[in-house]
């Protein structure tokens, strides 16, 4: 213990002696911890979902894959109502069921709306979701229809408390609800809804909700309610859904195609803990993007420790003297060992300590601008304090043990006399200094990439202007479908109101609905399916959509007439009218619609009829440029617009370029007057669109943000490093200035010794990243091409970044007078 606190004092005052070195190996070691255990710190955050459920291991969610014919299959995180009761019938292997339908309900209070989201659950649904009740009993909570659950805020929010049981929550439609439980507010890492009501499968909502909720008991074909089962201990998942095909082919009637006769969907199995970053579902571009994360973080905080321990070896070579003293006066070569490897550590803890400052205090920023939810107690968690200790231990007797070693072998007199302890730590610096710079150049190359490709992916041609148009939602509410025509209507007599025109879904909403077409005397064989895309009269002329042939929807066109949903057949060859077929007579096609029908122009599309799903037949009156409704991740789909008023939800209004302040408040005036029991929900549909590359657009940021702490900490050790060799080579740049040589030769010479190492880097770096992002670029069915410009560039600039970090210490060596280079040591 004496001899261990004796090496602390030692280090203390070799470490305050040497302010600079130990400025900066700390600076760039807890910088490189704090951002690598942000990232770290996230990574585990959202691979850790779920997993507090008692019975997480046996909770799964059936997933639904659809195989339509001429696309890729999709997953759907949903099923149709009635599979949930199914499963749980003819599977003796599932003990519990639970379905989950999120709806949104807009509550009541002291005269005031407020939008909530209630989520429609079976009565079992705390048997799997075990969550922790402050008042009501899990197991009764749910039982009954007309109950409510709600979170702990919720229950502060509306009634000032939690002791409520019993209490009336009402909805603005005049439903009441009697509470029946409140639970503690969810963390943040589960899949679930934090902040919604519960209520029993049974409960009314409203007219509109109860009768089409009702329908969905024996309609198979669609996908809204999530499906959860909880299987037996030692049930294997495989060999059930081995068994979903013949469930199906027995269950489902729409089980198989009708145009091609094979399968047309399948059930999947994904564990509660899997489903927030299942690779194969919903979630698989998240999964990707942790990965990238963890690289990241790996490659920031291997910079740090390369950058640590070449600054130690550097340093520690200096003090060749002080090791050959200590030998002639009988020290050992274990104390030597000892002292380099306590210095290490003692200068890798002061680094730790401060990174855990840096982390405390950047971690809000940080998770503000992913804008990501984020439990603080993550950064208090034993797990993080143990892997630092751990760190610290690895990091500092890696850094102290090498040169501890290295000088520590030869004799006393040897050391005296001037001789040489070297052993390759020349080249192993400099084999360290490229690897700090592969990784950041290799970051900044990926960074220019991404930022490049978001932009590109935002600016992508739409086929419509997005431009000052407004969408205003909720037309779906039952209190505002009767009167979303006289509300249009008004609209268009507020100052500076070009157009308004409704729709089911706005682009980038994330709607596929898709339906089978052909042209008469065809057969329909299921592989021409397009998008289906319902609306009203003037929603195209609103959305400002280029027309290439034909003409727009007109309310004054007798055949846009919609046709009466009770009517008959309105041609003749018709069986009958299907509740889902569109009340319209006619349709416009994007051209790419057109062509898969088989039109070589859009001229001769215009006036030939196409059939809608079976028979609905439908004249043509229009063709349209291709308009994007998705992302640039996909390809643009062909897409048929069909006049249906049926299901409008999103109010398309074309503002004019004098449009200000005053013409926003008319409109949310006329919300008010119109649906005083709607909150309004609008947005400018271009904010709607950006909103589509959020991800990419934080992924950039973040990449950004992180590369430049890459670069930082290398520089940080090349800067150290120029100042290590500066002293170095004193005597040597002394002897060559009496022998003539200048100020720039001098400077020349040092910053073209760290130059070779970074143009290595750029060699390895410019094909790791050529190949890495080759391969994200493929996940874009819309991308741009890799210009190696850019690689020249963040090469370019690593060069000249590693210039800008000698030139001071070469230049004020360089000036230095020979005289005084000639007398050191």
């Amino acid at each position: 213990m004496k001899m261990l606190g004796n090496f602390l004092r030692v280090a203390v005052r070799i470490l305050v002696r040497d302010r600079l070195y130990t400025l900066l190996n700390v600076a760039g070691l807890a910088i490189g911890i704090a951002a690598a255990s942000m990232l770290g710190l996230y990574v585990w955050h959202e691979t850790h979902y779920d997993g507090f459920f008692s019975k997480a291991g046996q909770i799964y969610r059936v997933d639904k894959t659809e195989f339509v014919p001429g696309r890729m299959p999709i997953t759907y995180d949903s099923t149709a109502k009635p599979l949930g009761p199914a499963l749980k019938q003819d599977f003796p292997e599932i003990e519990a069921m639970v379905r989950v339908h999120s709806e949104a309900v807009v509550v009541s209070r002291d005269g005031n709306a407020f939008r909530e989201r209630m989520q429609v659950v079976d009565s079992d649904f705390f048997r799997l979701f075990d969550l922790p009740f402050i008042a009501g009993a899990p197991g009764t909570a749910l039982a009954a229809p007309g109950t409510v659950v709600l979170p702990e805020s919720l229950a502060r929010k509306y009634f000032n408390g939690v002791d409520i049981l019993g209490r009336t929550l009402t909805l603005t439609n005049g439903i009441s609800l009697t509470v029946s439980g409140v639970i503690r507010d969810l963390p943040t890492n589960t899949h679930l809804r934090r902040e919604a009501m519960l209520t029993n499968i049974g409960t009314r909502l409203g007219e509109n909700f109860d009768g089409w909720f009702t329908r969905m008991d024996t309609t198979w074909n669609t996908n809204f309610i999530r499906t959860y089962i909880l299987v037996k201990p030692g049930t294997d998942p495989a060999a059930l859904t081995a068994r979903f095909p013949a469930f199906l082919a027995a269950r489902d009637p729409n089980y198989l195609s009708t145009g091609t006769n094979k399968p047309a969907k399948a059930l999947v199995l994904t564990g509660l803990t899997h489903i927030h970053t299942d690779p194969t579902g919903v979630s698989a571009n998240l999964l990707g993007v942790l990965h990238g994360l963890v690289a990241v973080a790996a490659v920031v905080l291997g910079i740090a420790i390369v950058n640590f321990v070449n600054l130690s070896t550097a340093r520690s070579s200096l003090r060749v003297r002080e090791v050959a003293v200590r030998k002639a006066l009988g020290a050992p070569r274990g104390m030597l060992i000892g002292q380099f490897i306590v210095e290490s550590v003692l200068l890798t803890l002061v680094a730790a300590v401060l990174g855990y400052v840096l982390l405390e205090m950047l971690m809000p920023t940080f998770v503000s601008a992913l804008g990501i939810r984020f439990d603080r107690g993550y950064l208090y968690s034993p797990w993080l304090l143990v892997a630092e200790l751990v760190g610290v231990l690895a990091v500092g007797g890696l850094a102290g043990l090498y040169p501890a070693l290295v000088l520590s072998r030869p004799t006393a007199s040897v050391l005296l006399k001037g001789g040489t302890v070297s052993s390759g730590g020349s080249a192993v610096r400099t084999l360290l200094v490229v690897a700090q710079f592969s990784a950041a150049i290799l970051l900044a190359i990926s960074t220019i990439v991404i930022f490049q490709q978001t932009r590109y992916v935002s600016s992508q041609q739409l086929g419509f202007n997005a431009e000052g148009v407004l969408l205003v939602r909720e037309l779906h509410q039952p209190e505002a479908r009767a009167h979303i025509e006289s509300f249009r209507q008004a609209l268009l007599r507020i100052p500076g109101v070009a157009q308004a025109g409704a729709s089911f879904h706005a682009p980038s909403d994330g709607s596929d609905s898709t339906d089978n077409y052909h042209v008469p005397g065809t057969v329909d064989d299921g592989t021409i399916v397009f998008r289906s895309e319902f609306i009203g009269q003037d929603y195209l002329q609103a959305m400002g959509v280029r027309l290439l042939a034909g003409r727009l929807f007109d309310r004054a066109a007798t055949a846009d007439a919609l046709r009466d949903p009770a009517a008959a057949a309105p041609s003749e060859g018709i069986n009958s009218v299907r509740p889902t077929d569109p009340l319209g007579r006619t349709v416009v096609l994007s051209w790419r619609a057109a062509q898969r029908l088989g039109f070589h122009t859009a001229e001769e599309a215009v006036g030939r009829q196409v059939i809608y799903d079976v028979d609905y037949p439908l004249t043509i009156i229009g063709v349209v440029d291709d308009l994007q409704f998705n992302s640039a991740r996909t390809e643009l789909q062909p897409t048929a617009f069909l006049l249906d008023e049926r299901g409008l939800d999103v109010m398309a209004v074309r503002l004019t370029p004098a449009a200000g302040a005053a013409t926003l408040a008319a409109i949310d005036q006329l919300w008010k007057d119109t649906f005083p029991t709607i909150p309004e929900n609008r947005e400018f549909l271009d904010d709607h669109i950006r909103d589509a590359y959020t991800g990419e657009m934080r992924q950039g940021t973040l990449l950004a943000g992180f590369t430049g702490l890459a670069i930082l900490i290398a520089c940080l050790g090349l800067f150290g490093l120029a100042a290590f060799t500066a002293q170095r080579r004193t005597k040597e740049i002394g002897l060559r200035k009496v022998l003539g040589a200048g100020v720039t030769d001098i400077v020349r010479l040092l910053v073209w010794q760290f130059s070779k190492p970074v143009m290595v880097a750029n060699l390895i770096a410019w094909p790791l990243a050529w190949l890495g992002l080759s391969r994200w670029l493929q996940g874009y069915a819309y991308r741009i091409a890799l210009n190696p410009l850019v690689f020249a560039v963040a090469g370019l600039a690593a060069l000249v970044i590693a210039w800008v970090t000698v030139a001071g210490h070469a230049a004020r060596v360089a000036a230095a007078k020979p005289v005084d280079a000639l007398r050191y040591e």
